[in-house]
């Protein structure tokens, strides 16, 4: 059989007079590095990742526009226009591929299952949704509002393990599960512990408490949360099933690894301005951010306006000194909070992590 000339790749030969002619006629239909990255720096997370997948050089340019955004996204919505542009909204605001999202609802508005936000999220991105009773944002404290949303998303973090633990009822494994994600890593790397419950679930998450502090005198966590009208935990592994949304009384999110986070309990003895900004600033000057940060604030219901006869008091305060770290939060009716900085307090050296009356901030920072 004959065999047939092999065929020419543009590549290979540049030497020829049609090699060239035909490099000159296809430059400009190729989307050279630097024009992908321009239209990439325009794309949300779920476009960004869909690019990637349509060949080599475009994975090329969008791993290298995702190592710009590695910073945590929070974002506040309103649900005037319905669950539906309320979802579009998510997809477009979320810049980055997230692997744990907090929703803070507003105090009024009830939950239904058409308001799950799973099915939009990416696999392995869990969310809590926590009905509470007042939203903040930054240095807005709603302590009234009705149709808002805070959204606050974590990204994937190298070498950092995330664990959710949502329970309704005592059982032992519920707590050993919480005490091995927190013993990972031994005494090496930060550990971080989030906790909610409901009013139905406060002696629940106050027994998670009491059995998690006493299983880490080595290595002091990081404590933030509090008590809030209800919590539901998305399941986006499997966002097809008929438990895609689960209710909890009670959840525990640990957060270890590399990933520096402080925490700080203002008791009800911190109730005025000055007290609260020079607690604060105490707070402060023991912490060293990294490249990305968020910031938690869990406050009182009996905090905000109704102690300071002011609004946006104690998120204010935060803001002015911590003016590039976004802050998401919300209004409760108990908190849990351990102090983490060197103090003189007395009300500091106390053994337990619940709190009444009090707002506890949290800082995460990584990269």
């Amino acid at each position: 059989m004959e065999n047939l000339p092999a065929k020419r790749s543009y590549e290979d030969d540049g030497t020829t007079s049609n090699s060239k002619e035909r490099k000159k006629l296809n430059t400009s239909r190729y989307l050279t590095y630097d024009v992908l990255r321009i239209v990439f720096k325009y794309l949300n997370g779920m476009e960004l990742s869909n690019a990637s997948m349509v060949c080599r050089s475009w994975l090329e340019v969008a791993n290298d526009e995702k190592r710009t955004r590695g910073g945590p996204i929070c974002f506040i919505e309103n649900l005037e226009m319905g669950v539906e542009y309320f979802n579009i909204q998510i997809t477009e605001k979320l810049r980055i591929k997230p692997t744990l999202g907090l929703i803070f609802k507003a105090p009024r508005r009830l939950y239904s299952k058409q308001d799950c936000h799973c099915k939009i999220l990416p696999k392995n991105c869990d969310a809590i949704t926590l009905a509470t009773f007042g939203i903040l944002i930054n240095d807005k404290e709603m302590e009234s509002a009705l149709d808002n949303i805070v959204c606050a998303f974590l990204p994937e973090i190298p070498d950092v393990t995330i664990t959710i633990v949502a329970f309704s009822k005592y059982k032992v494994q519920h707590y050993r599960r919480m005490k091995k994600a927190l013993s990972r890593h031994g005494t090496n790397g930060s550990k971080c512990l989030l906790l909610f419950c409901n009013q139905r679930g406060r002696a629940l998450a106050q027994t998670a408490a009491g059995e998690l502090q006493l299983c880490n005198k080595t290595v002091k966590p990081s404590v933030w949360g509090g008590v809030v009208k209800d919590l539901y935990v998305y399941n986006s592994k499997n966002p097809t099933s008929d438990d895609y949304v689960r209710f909890a009384f009670c959840v525990g999110i640990t957060i270890v690894g590399s990933v520096d986070s402080w925490s700080i309990v203002m008791d009800e003895s911190y109730k005025t301005k000055e007290l609260v900004e020079q607690r604060l600033k105490l707070f402060k000057s023991h912490i060293s951010l990294k490249k990305h940060s968020m910031g938690f604030m869990f406050a009182c219901c009996e905090r905000g306006e109704n102690m300071f006869n002011e609004r946006n008091v104690e998120s204010s305060i935060f803001k002015k000194l911590f003016p590039d770290i976004p802050l998401v939060g919300c209004f409760g009716d108990g908190e849990f909070g351990e102090t983490t900085i060197p103090t003189k307090s007395f009300n500091d050296k106390k053994n337990f992590w619940y709190h009444e009356r009090s707002t506890v901030f949290l800082i995460i920072t990584y990269g």
